[in-house]
């Protein structure tokens, strides 16, 4: 039984990825002159690239080398001004693993934890990376890590645009930071933020999340990138905000009536959701792991 349950969890874990065959290729949205979304299809991970007058800032590289390679052609399409900075919002490999495609930067950025974790979890990291998008979706891949980091705050300015790249707190994992372009009123939120679709909670604190997400929404924006989703308004801050307190309330709520954590995660049901992507694979994720928080 053990084993068994260990093979589930292994599949379920498998969504931590999202699956290279997509139903259709990445959207790139112009969000502002000069600033632009890569909108991953059917819920996969965003980018985001800003055109300044000294180059180009990437935030966030993808994984797979076909969708990082189709990110560096779509900047090409709308700019011949070369990559100047690589900001990456968390540690990832569907955010991070493209690096190495944007060496010509000046500067890889992160949070220190960012590359502190893709250091320390190396090997683990890039075998779930295989075992999920096949054997050779790694072929010819080299860790490439940031080259500066930092812990709180980090004001750039870059050509004629500025840039303020701060960390909230733990939220989606210990090193998430948004980028924030103050005179866009536009936030590039990483996976801090997702719309329509159900997050990844293992690697964070779902009870810090929900304050972390307060806290984005005191940024004066009104334009929001998710890490996956859809471009967003503000409204879907308190969206996102509300499921995951809608989650952990449902768990309370099992556990008074004395299921265990497994018992909690078969009877979940949060049918607000229910169309929203993953919401049939990782609820009993998400559940597990609220149901271990309130422990």
């Amino acid at each position: 039984m053990v084993e068994k349950m260990k093979k589930i969890f292994l599949l379920l874990l498998s969504l931590f990825f999202v699956s290279p065959l997509y139903a259709s290729e990445p959207e790139v949205v112009k969000l502002r002159e000069n600033v632009y979304a890569f909108i991953g299809a059917d819920g996969a991970a965003n980018s985001g690239f800003v055109v300044t007058n000294e180059g180009v800032v990437v935030i966030d590289t993808q994984g797979l080398k076909e969708l990082s390679i189709l990110l560096k052609n779509k900047i090409k399409e709308n700019t011949d001004k070369p990559v100047a900075f690589v900001i990456n919002t968390h540690y990832h490999g569907d955010h991070t693993f493209g690096n190495q495609y944007f060496k010509e930067a000046k500067e890889i950025i992160s949070h220190d934890n960012t590359k502190k974790n893709l250091i320390e979890k190396k090997e683990p990291h890039e075998r779930q990376f295989k075992k999920f998008f096949g054997e050779k979706s790694l072929e010819g891949f080299e860790l490439t890590l940031p080259t500066k980091t930092f812990t709180n705050t980090l004001s750039m300015r870059i050509g004629n645009k500025s840039f303020e790249l701060v960390c909230l707190g733990v939220g989606h994992t210990d090193g998430d930071i948004i980028v924030y372009l103050p005179t866009e009123r536009l936030i590039f939120a990483g996976d801090l933020l997702y719309t329509e679709r159900l997050p990844w909670v293992n690697d964070g604190n779902i009870k810090n999340w929900k304050e972390v997400l307060r806290k984005i929404g005191w940024f004066e924006a009104d334009t929001y990138v998710p890490g996956h989703g859809k471009v967003a308004g503000k409204k879907r801050l308190k969206e996102f905000e509300g499921y995951l307190s809608d989650l952990t309330e449902e768990v309370k709520k099992l556990k008074k009536q004395g299921m265990n954590a497994e018992e909690v995660a078969k009877n979940i049901s949060l049918s607000k959701y229910k169309n929203w992507i993953k919401y049939n694979e990782w609820l009993v994720l998400n559940a597990k792991k609220a149901y271990e928080e309130i422990e």
